[in-house]
C-alpha cells in the first residue's frame, strides 16, 4: 500500500471514528434525558442487598427506589439508615416499606415505622408489605383478623404522615385480604407472570407493578445476587403530579 493511500485511510477512519463518538454522545445524552413519557422504571431492596453505592444505583435509568425499613413491632432494617441518608442524595424519587407481622397489633408496628422514618413531602407514601410467611404461608389467617391488624396500622401512618400508604401485595394476597376493600389506596401488586396486567383481581387499577425478583444492576455487594424490579403504571410526568 502507497503512503498516499495509507494516509488518506487513515483520514477516513479518523473521521468514522469521530462521527461514530458523536453519535454515541447524542444518543446517550438523549437517553439520560427523563422524557415526560418515559416508562418509570424502580427497585425495592433492604440489607440483602447489602452495601449499597447510591450514585452508581441511580444512574442505571431508573426514577424510584422502595427501601425496607421496619418488620413487626421491633425489627429496624440494619441498613435502613444508612440506604436512606444516601438515596436522598440522589435524583431518585424514595420511599420506605414495612413488612406487616401477624403477631403483633398494627398500632404497635405503626410505632415502630415513625420512629425509624421521617415525615417528608419529598418522598414516596410509605408501604405497608402485605404478604404471607413462615408459619401462615400454609395456615393462613381469616381475612377478618387480618383487617384488623391492618387497618389499625394503615390507619396509623395516615395519621402521621398525612398521606395513604401505599399496600404492596401479591395477586394470591389480594384476593384473600384485599378483594373489594381498600379501593382509596393505591395498590402495588407482584405479578411475575403477565407482560402487564391490565387490571387488579376486582377490576381496579394498579399503582406500581413488580415485574421481576431476579433483576440484576450494578451498585449493590450484599449476599443477594438479584434485586426486585418495578414499573409505575403512568409516564413520568403523571408521577411526578401523582406524588409530588
Amino acid at each position: 500500500m502507497s503512503v498516499k493511500k495509507a494516509i488518506s485511510l487513515g483520514v477516513g477512519i479518523g473521521v468514522l471514528f469521530i462521527i461514530v463518538l458523536i453519535i454515541y454522545g447524542v444518543t446517550h445524552t438523549f437517553n439520560q434525558t427523563k422524557r415526560e413519557d418515559h416508562l418509570v422504571k424502580g427497585v425495592d431492596l433492604s440489607a440483602y442487598q447489602g452495601d449499597i453505592d447510591w450514585e452508581l444505583l441511580a444512574d442505571q435509568n431508573i426514577d424510584f427506589a422502595f427501601i425496607k425499613a421496619t418488620e413487626g413491632n421491633d425489627y429496624v432494617d440494619t441498613k435502613f439508615k444508612t440506604n436512606w441518608e444516601a438515596s436522598q442524595k440522589t435524583a431518585l424519587k424514595v420511599g420506605a416499606y414495612h413488612f406487616l407481622n401477624y403477631d403483633t397489633t398494627g398500632k404497635a408496628q405503626a410505632q415502630n415505622f415513625i420512629a425509624n422514618v421521617p415525615v417528608s413531602d419529598q418522598n414516596l407514601p410509605p408501604v405497608v408489605d402485605l404478604e404471607l410467611y413462615g408459619i401462615y404461608e400454609d395456615n393462613a389467617l381469616p381475612k377478618e383478623q387480618v383487617k384488623v391488624i391492618l387497618d389499625e396500622f394503615l390507619k396509623e401512618l395516615e395519621n402521621h404522615y398525612g398521606v395513604k400508604p401505599i399496600i404492596y401485595t401479591t395477586q394470591r394476597i389480594f384476593k384473600m385480604y384485599i378483594g373489594t376493600d381498600y379501593k382509596d389506596y393505591q395498590i402495588w401488586i407482584v405479578d411475575l407472570d403477565n407482560a402487564w396486567p391490565e387490571t387488579l383481581p376486582n377490576g381496579e387499577t394498579f399503582t406500581f407493578w413488580q415485574y421481576s425478583h431476579r433483576g440484576m444492576m450494578d451498585g449493590y455487594d450484599g449476599d443477594e445476587t438479584f434485586i426486585d424490579m418495578n414499573l409505575y403504571n403512568g409516564t413520568y410526568a403523571e408521577f411526578i403530579e401523582e406524588f409530588f
